[in-house]
C-alpha cells in the first residue's frame, strides 16, 4: 500500500507541476497566438478589410463624389420590386444595393481579356462586383434611396467581407488559404505574389494595379491552389505560372481562366470516371411551364 500511495503522490506532484508551468506560460501564449494570427491579417485590418471601423482617406470620405449610373438605378429598382414597399421591406434591399455599387465601381472588368479552353464556355459580359468597392458616400446614397439610416447600411457593409470598403487596385487578387489550398501550396503562391509585386496581404502596389487579400474558401478546392482576380478564377497555380499570370494581366494580354495546366475542368489524372454518358433521369420538371402567381 505504501508504494501505491507514494506512486499516486508522485503522479499528483507531476500533474501539479505541469499545471503550474501551464499557468505560468498562459500569460505569454495568448500574445504569441495573437501575433501569429495577425502576421498576415494586421495590414488588412488596418486598411478596413474585415474591420467595422471606417478611416477617412483622400479617396474615401464623406466628400468623395458618387452618383448612381442609370444602369445601377435600374438594377436597384428591380431589386426593390421584390420587397414590400415598407420601411422594413426596403431595408431588405441593402445587400443587393451594396453589390450594385461594387459592380459599378469595378473599372477593370473590360480590360481583362479572359479566355476559356472549353467549347461553349462564356465569360462575364459585365462586372460581377468582386473587382469594385463601396465608398462611404455610396453607403449614404443607398440610405437616402431606401429611406433608411446611414447606420443601417453601415451594419450590413461592415458585417460581410464580400464588400470592399476601401479603394482596390485595378486587379484585386483574392488568395484562398483555407485547408485544401494551404496543403497544396497556397502560401508558396502567396510568397511568390508578395515577392513579385513587392507588397504584403492587405496592401496595394504603388502603381495602383494590384491589391492582395487573403480570403477563406472560394470553392475550387479540387483545383487547389487558386486565386480569384476580380471576377475570374485561376486554378492549379505554381509559383512560376502565377507570376506569368500577373504579368499578362498588367500588360493587357489574354489570360486563360480556370486551370493553368493541362487539367480539363476538375478531372483527376484518370480522367472522367463517372457520368460518362448522359444521365437517364429523373430530370427536373420544366419550370418554364409554371405560371407566375
Amino acid at each position: 500500500c505504501g508504494s501505491i500511495h507514494a506512486h499516486r503522490r508522485g503522479m499528483l506532484a507531476r500533474a501539479a507541476s505541469s499545471f503550474a508551468r501551464a499557468n505560468a506560460q498562459r500569460s505569454i501564449l495568448p500574445a504569441v497566438s495573437r501575433h501569429a494570427r495577425l502576421f498576415r491579417t494586421s495590414t488588412a485590418l488596418a486598411a478596413g478589410q474585415g474591420s467595422h471601423i471606417h478611416r477617412d482617406s483622400a479617396e474615401n470620405n464623406e466628400d468623395t463624389p458618387f452618383e448612381f449610373t442609370k444602369e445601377s438605378l435600374a438594377e436597384i429598382d428591380k431589386y426593390l420590386s421584390r420587397y414590400p414597399d415598407t420601411p422594413q421591406g426596403r431595408m431588405s434591399a441593402i445587400m443587393p444595393c451594396l453589390w450594385v455599387v461594387q459592380q459599378q465601381m469595378d473599372r477593370a472588368h473590360s480590360d481583362i481579356k479572359a479566355q476559356s479552353k472549353y467549347e461553349g464556355a462564356f465569360t462575364f459580359d459585365r462586372p460581377q462586383g468582386s473587382g469594385g468597392w463601396v465608398p462611404l458616400k455610396a453607403m449614404h446614397a443607398i440610405a437616402e434611396k431606401l429611406g433608411t439610416s446611414h447606420m443601417a447600411v453601415y451594419e450590413v457593409a461592415t458585417f460581410f467581407t464580400m464588400y470592399n470598403r476601401n479603394v482596390q487596385g485595378k486587379f484585386h487578387i483574392q488568395l484562398c488559404a483555407t485547408t485544401p489550398c494551404m496543403v497544396c501550396g497556397a502560401y508558396d503562391i502567396l510568397a511568390a505574389i508578395e515577392k513579385h509585386l513587392g507588397i504584403k496581404c492587405g496592401e496595394t502596389t504603388k502603381d495602383g494595379m494590384f491589391t492582395l487579400t487573403e480570403v477563406e474558401c472560394l470553392g475550387a478546392c479540387v483545383n487547389a491552389p487558386m486565386i480569384q482576380v476580380n471576377d475570374y478564377f485561376f486554378e492549379d497555380l505554381t509559383p512560376q505560372n502565377v507570376v506569368s499570370l500577373l504579368d499578362n494581366l498588367k500588360e493587357g494580354k489574354p489570360v486563360m481562366v480556370g486551370p493553368q495546366n493541362d487539367r480539363i475542368h476538375c478531372l483527376g489524372p484518370q480522367g472522367r470516371t463517372s457520368l460518362t454518358t448522359p444521365p437517364k433521369g429523373p430530370y427536373c420538371r420544366d419550370l418554364s411551364q409554371i405560371a407566375d402567381p
